[in-house]
Order: C-alpha cells, then sequence, then structure tokens
C-alpha cells in the first residue's frame, strides 16, 4: 500500500490556512509556550496528552507550518465523511483489539507508513493515551508510540529520534470561545533506550513510557485525586486568584493554567487531612456557582477592569465597520457565526468530547462556503467591489464577532456574581 501520509498535497496546502484560521477563531485564546523545545532540525514525534477529540490535532497544527502526520483511533473512521475530513487532515486510523482481531494486522503497515513518515523528516503526532479523557488527569500510555519510536530510530542509526512532551489544558471542552494553553516540555531522546531495545524490547518500551509519564505530568494541569475528582478541580479555581497574588502573577489565561497547575502539585503533597478539607472547600465552591449559574472557568481571578476594556474595544472596531459598510451588510457577510450551531453538536453527539470538535467542522465548512458563494454572487449581481468586501467582512467578522459573544457572555457571568449571596464568588 503506497504511503501518502508526507506527500505533498495541494489541496491540503491550501486549505490548512482556513483551518487554522477557523481554530483560532473557535478559541479566546491559543497560548504556546516552549516552542525552544522542539527540535525543528531532527525527527521528533509531538506526544501530546489527549484531552479533546479531534481539537487536540487542529492545536498541534498551530504549532508549526509543516504537515503533521497524525494517527488516531479507528472506530471514529466509521463515519465516511468524517473519515474522509480526517484523511485530509492526514489523520490515519490505528487498529485495537475492540476492533476486531482480525483487524490487528492492519496496524503493521500503519506502523510502517508512521516510521517512513518520521524518516521523510515530517513530524509525527501521536496521543500516547490512545484515547481521549473529559477529565484534566492523564490516562495510562500505550505502547504504539515507543514501538513506532524503537524502530524508527533503529532504522535511523546515528541519526537522533525525539519524542516531545506536550501539555493541553482547556478551559472548557466543549463550550466555544474558551481559552487553551500548550506547554512544549523538553525533548526525550529515544536514541538513550536503544541498547534495551535491541536486547529487551518490552523492557525499552516501558522505560520510555515511564519517562514519558513523569514529563508529560509536568506540561498538563494533572489532578490526582481520583474518586473525588471534581472537588480537587473546583478548589483550583476557588484559589486561583490568590495563588495569582502570590506567585506575582498577572491575570492571563496562561497564568491561571499554571497556578492551577500549581495547586494540584501542592494538594499531591498534602496529608489525606489536608486533602479532604480542600476537596471539601472545593465541592461547596462548585456548589455555589452552580447555584449561580456560573462556570466554573468564569474563576475568582475575574477582573471588571478587563472586562470593560475588552468591551470598549470591541465596540470601537465593530463601530468602526459599521460606520463604513452598514449593519445589515455586515451581519450578512458572515450570518453562520450568529447561529447556536452547539446545539446541533449537543444533540446529536453523545460523546462530550466529540461536540466541540463537531460544532468546529460545521461552523468551519458552513462559513466557507458561505463566504466564498457570497463573494461570488455578490461580484456578480453587484460589483467586483462589493464582492471583496464581502469576503473581507466575512473573514473578519468570523474572528471579531466572537469576541463580542464573549464580552456578553462575561458580562452575564460577572452580573449574577455580583448579586449572589455568597461573598467567596464575588
Amino acid at each position: 500500500m503506497k504511503n501518502t501520509l508526507a506527500d505533498f498535497n495541494f489541496f491540503y496546502s491550501f486549505f490548512r490556512p482556513v483551518v487554522d484560521y477557523g481554530t483560532h477563531a473557535h478559541y479566546r485564546s491559543v497560548t504556546i509556550k516552549g516552542r525552544e523545545n522542539i527540535p525543528w532540525n531532527e525527527h521528533f514525534i509531538f506526544a501530546p496528552c489527549h484531552q479533546n477529540a479531534l481539537m487536540d490535532a487542529l492545536l498541534m497544527l498551530c504549532i508549526t507550518r509543516q504537515p503533521v502526520v497524525f494517527l488516531a483511533r479507528a472506530d471514529i473512521f466509521n463515519n465516511p465523511t468524517i473519515a474522509a475530513f480526517l484523511n485530509f487532515l492526514r489523520i490515519s486510523p490505528v487498529y485495537r483489539i475492540r476492533d476486531g482481531r482480525d483487524q490487528l494486522g492492519k496496524n503493521e503497515q500503519v506502523f510502517n507508513n508512521s516510521c517512513d513518515v518520521l524518516l521523510k523528516g515530517r513530524p509525527l503526532c501521536l496521543m500516547a493515551e490512545g484515547r481521549h479523557n473529559d477529565k484534566h488527569q492523564m490516562l495510562p500510555l500505550v505502547k504504539g508510540m515507543f514501538r513506532i519510536a524503537g524502530e524508527t530510530q533503529k532504522r535511523l542509526g546515528d541519526k537522533p529520534l525525539y519524542i516531545v512532551p506536550m501539555g493541553v489544558d482547556y478551559d472548557e471542552y466543549e463550550q466555544t470561545y474558551s481559552n487553551v494553553c500548550i506547554n512544549i516540555g523538553k525533548p526525550i531522546p529515544v536514541q538513550e533506550y536503544m541498547d534495551t531495545y535491541l536486547s529487551n524490547e518490552p523492557v525499552a518500551l516501558n522505560q520510555m513510557r515511564e519517562t514519558l509519564s513523569v514529563s508529560l505530568k509536568g506540561q498538563m494541569h494533572h489532578v490526582t485525586a481520583k474518586e473525588r475528582y471534581a472537588d480537587e478541580y473546583a478548589y483550583c479555581h476557588r484559589q486561583t486568584a490568590a495563588t495569582l497574588a502570590e506567585l506575582n502573577l498577572k491575570n492571563t489565561a496562561w497564568n491561571r493554567f499554571m497556578a492551577r497547575k500549581h495547586i494540584s502539585e501542592q494538594i499531591a503533597a498534602m496529608s489525606d487531612e489536608q486533602k479532604e478539607l480542600c476537596y471539601d472547600q472545593g465541592a461547596t465552591y462548585a456548589a455555589e456557582l452552580n447555584q449561580a449559574k456560573i462556570p466554573l472557568s468564569f474563576d475568582s481571578s475575574f477582573q471588571w477592569h478587563k472586562l470593560v476594556l475588552n468591551g470598549v474595544l470591541i465596540a470601537v472596531v465593530v463601530a468602526a465597520i459599521l460606520s463604513t459598510v452598514g449593519l445589515k451588510f455586515w451581519i450578512l457577510s458572515n450570518l453562520i457565526v450568529y447561529l447556536p450551531t452547539h446545539i446541533i453538536a449537543h444533540k446529536l453527539i453523545k460523546d462530550t468530547q466529540f461536540r466541540s470538535s463537531v460544532n468546529y467542522g460545521i461552523r468551519l465548512f458552513a462559513t466557507f462556503l458561505y463566504v466564498i458563494i457570497g463573494t461570488i454572487v455578490t461580484i456578480f449581481a453587484v460589483s467586483p467591489i462589493r464582492g471583496l468586501m464581502f469576503l473581507l467582512l466575512g473573514t473578519a467578522s468570523a474572528y471579531l464577532t466572537p469576541r463580542l459573544f464573549i464580552f456578553l457572555r462575561d458580562l452575564l457571568y460577572a452580573f449574577r456574581r455580583s448579586i449572589h449571596p455568597h461573598s467567596r464568588i464575588k
């Protein structure tokens, strides 16, 4: 079977910027730290934690302009339409025993293709946990990545291969316009395990897995609690503002992520009695927020002056555009942005981890087609200048309008908190 994963694809190259733009429009902010840890001139594997289905892969594309090849579990390829989109994004299926023992034989070709991708100098991205998780908590790692790494390093000889651990953190998994942070750690050289790999492969695979496991937990917000996961996570949000002040950090999405990570690390070192006290406080805090209909992501680190400043900036930009083109043309230039497409994903998709991915896909393709068709129609029905304006405004609206929604949503949550009787959440 011919391996085309690493080959040049014109349509991929053409549509890739649209996908990247869509990802940045889908999220409130995407913060990436640690790019300097990526060995760009070497062979390497991206190894992120798997937090949010297809969105994890799309975020990896924001890190590099190179085409990235992915492996994903085979069952998500059952739908032909989804399979075509995944193949377009250079995502290849990998088979597990639950897919049927007769399917496992296909993995040999998949692994060979993956090695070829790395040998050609293309980045390969493998979700080491093997399945996504709806918690800020790392699952046990599977061995597939390390088999590919070992076989590739064997073929590379003296040329090094690296595994790059990457923590990915979402404020919200399903809700659009949330914040995402990507924390890239120090690369792990596979060469260090090759002597053991050549003499005792299972031992070497376990050693690589343990090293990556420790490194990944250091790059992500890893909640240590099992039975009381939700209470620890709520406690992390409860203490965010105090931790930012303690560490003298500004109120940014990245610093809030680091603060929550720091709090979980502190809890891990506590006694069982101290942990239970934190969990109880977290449970109470979550109940108060739920009563006020305020999500955890809108936490105690909120600041009024930033909300007002963002609102003023958005208002100025939108007002400048409206004064030039008018309200009707602004709305018509990208009608899709105003549609509650998340409702479709929520009703159709049972797996909460896939809802954001499906909503993203609906909005991206609907917006792309709408803007292109609208531009062509406007060019021929009105004028070329108006057609160009439709294209520019459609692109701008896809990014700016969500920021207006974010402002209005935050304003609502801020109002609910201001009138809530519990002083702790104010």
